[in-house]
């Protein structure tokens, strides 16, 4: 996974937002491009699923899925892996593109690499300690529309759901 990290933010920094891969793995969507921070979904060929934390001047963090996030894509056509700051998950193979829109209706389209999206939509600062890991918190309204081949609404509905 550091292989394949700094392979990624190396081709990144020198302009190119190709697909990297490694002994494997290959990088999926990500947020955060405009900054040293950021996350980014990785998948390997096996089956195993991850999640790249970049810190500005500091190392990678990993969250790695031995079996993969088990994420159940089919009646949505798509699943939240991780959230705060914005989205990152899953997209169901017939998904082409994805929207969150705010409560105002403006509309941000989510990044989808592979069968990996990320969408940057403000969910509320990210937790910085464990006591707010583990606070209650109330997502902002949000909805997704998730379309399908033509171009066809697949499903509207929220963003996020307990």
């Amino acid at each position: 996974m550091t292989a394949l990290s700094e392979l990624y933010r190396s081709a990144e920094a020198a302009g190119s937002t190709e697909q990297v891969s490694q002994a494997g793995w290959h990088t999926g969507a990500r947020i955060g491009t405009s900054t040293g921070n950021g996350r980014m979904l990785a998948y390997h060929d096996s089956g195993v699923e991850a999640e790249c934390v970049f810190r500005a001047g500091e190392r990678t963090l990993f969250n790695i899925m031995s079996t993969g996030y088990g994420s159940d894509t089919g009646e949505r056509g798509f699943a939240v892996w991780s959230s705060r700051p914005g989205a990152l998950g899953a997209i169901d193979e017939g998904v082409t593109r994805m929207e969150v829109a705010d409560a105002d209706g403006v509309a941000v389209e989510a990044a989808i690499v592979a069968h990996t999206f990320a969408v940057d939509v403000d969910l509320g600062p990210a937790p910085q300690t464990v006591d707010e890991v583990f606070a209650p918190w109330e997502p902002p309204v949000l909805t997704v529309r998730v379309y399908g081949e033509g171009d066809a609404l697949r499903y509207e509905g929220p963003l996020l759901t307990r």
